[in-house]
C-alpha cells in the first residue's frame, strides 16, 4: 500500500509539474504560434451561444480562477479594448490559455509509461475533467471575440 501511495504522490507531482511548467513558459511562446485556431482549438459546429448557455459557461466563468497573469501572461477576465489590435491580442491570449489547458489535460499520458494502466487512466480522467471547464470558458470567449471582430469588420 505504501508503494501505491508513493506512486500516486509522484503522479501528482508529475502532472502538477507539467501543468505549472507549461503555464510558466506559455507567455514566452511566439505570437505566430497563436495566430490561428489549429486543432484542437478549431471551433466545432455545435459551439453556439445557445449551447454554451445550456452548459452554463457564464456561471463557470464567474467562479473559475483566472491565473493568466501569474507567469507574465495577460488576464483574460475582461476584454482589453475594442480596437482590432486589442481584440487580436486577446484572441492570442485565449489561444495560449487553451493550449496550456490542452497540454495539461494530456500530461497524464506519460503516466502510462510507469503506472498500472488503471491508475494512469484515473489520472487522465480526473485531469481532463478538471481542465474541461476552463477549456469551455476559453472556447466560448474565443467564439464571442471572433463574433465581435466579424461585426466590427462588417461595419467598415
Amino acid at each position: 500500500m505504501s508503494g501505491l501511495v508513493a506512486l500516486i504522490t509522484i503522479d501528482i507531482l508529475v502532472v502538477a509539474g507539467v501543468s505549472i511548467g507549461v503555464g510558466a513558459i506559455a507567455p514566452r511562446w511566439p505570437s505566430r504560434w497563436l495566430s490561428r485556431d489549429r486543432v484542437p482549438l478549431a471551433l466545432m459546429g455545435w459551439e453556439t451561444p445557445a449551447a454554451y448557455r445550456r452548459i452554463g459557461v457564464s456561471r463557470l466563468a464567474r467562479i473559475l480562477p483566472e491565473l493568466g497573469a501569474a507567469f507574465g501572461g495577460q488576464s483574460k477576465s475582461a476584454l482589453p479594448g475594442l480596437s482590432a489590435a486589442d481584440l487580436e491580442l486577446y484572441l492570442r491570449e485565449l489561444r495560449r490559455a487553451e493550449w496550456v489547458h490542452w497540454v495539461s489535460t494530456a500530461s497524464p499520458l506519460v503516466l502510462f509509461l510507469f503506472n498500472p494502466w488503471w491508475l494512469a487512466l484515473v489520472f487522465l480522467v480526473v485531469v481532463a475533467l478538471g481542465n474541461l471547464p476552463f477549456i469551455l470558458v476559453l472556447r466560448n470567449n474565443r467564439r464571442r471575440t471572433r463574433a465581435i471582430i466579424a461585426r466590427n469588420e462588417n461595419r467598415t
